[in-house]
């Protein structure tokens, strides 16, 4: 106990960061040393009284926000995951839709690659036609 009552034999320059520390350590009892309070707690200024009203109301104010935006992020959060969800979906139904497409050229590539003796097919034919009739010796017109 007599090492919390005693005071420190610094510079009182160097010591301005803990001044009225000690105050705190003094009172043995703990007892209160505000003017405007009782020991039951109630205030005795109306001004203070006001004050503290108007402090509470505030704080009450800031917890409700505080709540509402809590409320607020969780939805966000909600519609977040459910629009990830979609997205996921959505790039699932384009992957397929590419893999078609792909299908889908690779066929029209192979027709392509056909069409050149496709438009020749009727040439081809009446030059075995031709053929033909003379071979049997048939006249052509």
């Amino acid at each position: 106990m007599a090492e919390a009552k005693r005071k420190p034999l610094e510079n009182n320059e160097s010591n301005l960061g803990i001044e009225g520390f000690d105050q705190f350590f003094d009172n043995e009892e703990g007892e209160v040393n505000s003017p405007d309070a009782t020991t039951n707690g109630v205030v005795s200024d109306p001004y203070v009284q006001a004050q503290v009203e108007k402090l509470l109301e505030r704080f009450s104010e800031l917890i409700a926000l505080s709540v509402d935006q809590r409320v607020e992020n969780s939805r966000m959060a909600t519609q977040l995951i459910e629009n990830q969800r979609q997205l996921i979906a959505t790039q699932q139904i384009l992957i397929r839709l590419m893999d078609k497409s792909i299908e889908l050229t690779r066929h029209i590539s192979s027709i392509e690659e056909r069409l050149p003796a496709v438009f020749e097919l009727p040439r081809i034919v009446e030059s075995m036609r031709q053929k033909l009739a003379t071979m049997e010796g048939i006249e052509t017109r």
